[in-house]
């Protein structure tokens, strides 16, 4: 694997009380975004409405690994958008296609 290819290592922030369970989460939750749509662009959810289950499942293994749910990283979200949480920000197979 190429050195621009390796994942870059996470630190968990403060608050974490279980790294390894932070870090698979927050990886999984980057890989499932919502895209232009509103649905899942990962391959593995065939356009799944967002959040698909494993968006989900990643963002519970968030909670669970001791970040209160106000401190939970995600992009600024309209008042109007539903009351689930927001995800980190990934960039869309689709724009880099463009």
């Amino acid at each position: 694997m190429s050195e621009q290819t390796r994942p870059q290592p996470r630190t968990a922030p403060a608050g974490v009380t279980d790294p390894l369970l932070w870090r698979l989460a927050a990886d999984v939750a980057q890989a499932h975004q919502p895209d232009r749509t509103g649905r899942c662009d990962n391959l593995l959810c065939d356009r799944q409405e967002w959040p698909c289950e494993a968006a989900s499942n990643a963002r519970r293994a968030l909670e669970m690994s001791g970040l209160a749910a106000e401190e939970l990283p995600g992009p600024p979200r309209a008042e109007s958008e539903s009351s689930l949480p927001a995800l980190p920000h990934r960039r869309s197979r689709t724009a880099e296609a463009a």
